[in-house]
């Protein structure tokens, strides 16, 4: 993955994951999609525009610009719309991005969440394309769909490697000090209402040694 995507879809994730994939949806979506509006809405009204006379009697050249201004935004537009539709995977979970001029959904879904991978594909263009749909059957039925997936199984071995390596992020030593000062405080007001001096301190001592030895398995309950 290039540094341009890992500093532009970054905005989309906490600061303290790490970008390690970006799927996009297969480039012959947004091909189709520009080529059907150029064929349409450019060349065709450009070629009747120029050849005919009473066309451009009838319609001002500064409105017929305007009109290509807004097809040109258009276009931009849904170049913009097609690499944004993208799933992002992090050292922690996956990112579905959907976004629009208006309005950005994300979802989510750690790694451990995830119950299995399915790659669906219904037409002999889509094999010859290897263009697919890839699904993430999540807990309780849901599913997370990116449609018009490019290379599928690639990114299925992808997100079943990061799935692998992901691990539960560890409390910094400073913070399991201060844990430790505020447990040790409570264990000792509580003993001294409830054993005597001598009694007290083995407690104590006895619960520190319990939890530092269980050092990233607290039950703060």
């Amino acid at each position: 993955m290039n540094k341009f995507e890992t500093k532009f879809f970054s905005k989309y994730i906490p600061e303290w994951q790490e970008i390690k994939w970006v799927i996009h949806v297969h480039f012959i979506k947004i091909f189709s999609k520009l080529f059907l509006w150029m064929s349409l809405w450019l060349f065709l009204p450009t070629f009747l525009y120029y050849v005919s006379v009473r066309l451009q009697e009838f319609i001002n050249f500064m409105y017929f610009e305007i009109y290509l201004i807004i097809i040109f935004i258009k276009f931009i537009y849904d170049i913009f719309d097609w690499y944004n539709d993208v799933w992002i995977l992090t050292n922690i979970w996956i990112v579905k991005l959907n976004w629009k001029l208006f309005k950005t959904i994300t979802e989510s879904v750690t790694y451990d969440k995830i119950e299995w991978l399915e790659v669906q594909q219904w037409w002999l263009y889509d094999k010859m394309l290897r263009k697919w749909n890839l699904i993430i059957h999540k807990m309780w039925d849901d599913i997370l769909l990116l449609e018009n997936s490019s290379n599928p199984y690639k990114w299925v071995n992808k997100i079943e490697t990061a799935s692998e390596e992901a691990t539960v992020e560890e409390i910094p030593d400073d913070k399991f000090d201060i844990i430790m000062d505020a447990l040790w405080w409570v264990v000792e007001n509580y003993l001294d209402r409830k054993m005597t001096k001598s009694e007290k301190q083995r407690e104590i001592e006895r619960a520190i040694e319990e939890i530092e030895l269980n050092k990233w398995t607290l039950d703060l309950r």
